[in-house]
């Protein structure tokens, strides 16, 4: 366990690029060619990522995770020490694509800093590095863990496609916002069964939470234009903003996992 001063609050996570200290060059991120992804490769050790502990201003722990790797870093996973002998380490799933704790990709020689979960006054726990995926389709980790990041990518990247269906037949049926947000409630999936293990539950919500952010994106917008201004106009333009960018961000999963993308979905 590591020690740090003065703890006041458990830190929360954060979501923040910054400049390493460690001399490694920040590099303008390019789209890796089908060579380069063809040549991805999987670390069975040492990956290029560095982990170190600071303190924030009010001496609170951090984790800070530096990419020294050529492409940038999309994902990764943290194990953190139990908190007390009763407890299991815990394991933290950060990923830009599917905004989970990662607003966007870490470019080589930039860095990502996370709050450390601990008890307020107490040692701060260990941490360690446990997997890592890179833009090229690089990895470091075990199967199982990798296996979480894809699953929770395709959930989404179907969620996706069941939500532009939706938002293009409003469109082709001239929907008002109000039939828009009564149509974002059926794109909710049911919740998973009970699960046997812990693992098993975290891969279950880290899914739902995937398959769920669809619906959410639009039912908070539509929400939103039905108490403004309901109209088949308003909700038209809300729907052409949202299937844009659903678009993009599916097509984006896609590539991550090497899957077309199904075609005649666009307007």
């Amino acid at each position: 366990m590591r020690t740090l001063r003065h703890f006041v609050l458990p830190a929360v996570t954060g979501t923040l690029l910054l400049l390493c200290a460690a001399p490694i060059p920040a590099q303008a991120p390019h789209e890796p060619t089908d060579l380069e992804r063809r040549l991805a490769r999987h670390f069975p050790e040492r990956p290029p990522v560095q982990l170190e502990f600071a303190e924030d201003a009010e001496h609170r722990p951090l984790l800070i995770i530096t990419n020294s790797y050529q492409f940038s870093l999309t994902a990764y996973a943290v194990q953190i020490g139990p908190k007390s002998a009763s407890e299991r380490p815990q394991t933290l799933i950060f990923d830009a694509l599917t905004r989970v704790g990662l607003l966007a990709t870490v470019p080589k020689g930039l860095s990502h800093k996370i709050g450390v979960p601990h008890i307020v006054g107490g040692p701060v726990p260990d941490a360690k590095l446990v997997a890592a995926v890179w833009e090229d389709g690089s990895t470091f980790g075990p199967d199982e863990l990798l296996a979480r990041i894809t699953d929770s990518r395709r959930a989404l990247a179907d969620s996706y496609d069941r939500a532009i269906a939706t938002l293009q037949n409003g469109l082709d049926k001239n929907w008002t916002a109000e039939e828009y947000l009564t149509a974002s409630q059926q794109l909710k999936p049911p919740m998973p069964p009970q699960m046997a293990t812990v693992e098993d539950a975290q891969a279950a919500s880290e899914r739902l939470t995937a398959q769920t952010m669809p619906s959410h994106t639009i039912t908070d917008n539509m929400q939103h234009a039905v108490q403004r201004d309901g109209s088949s106009a308003r909700g038209a333009k809300l729907a052409r903003v949202l299937l844009k960018n659903f678009e993009q961000s599916r097509d984006a999963l896609r590539q991550a996992l090497r899957e077309p993308s199904p075609s005649g979905d666009k307007p």
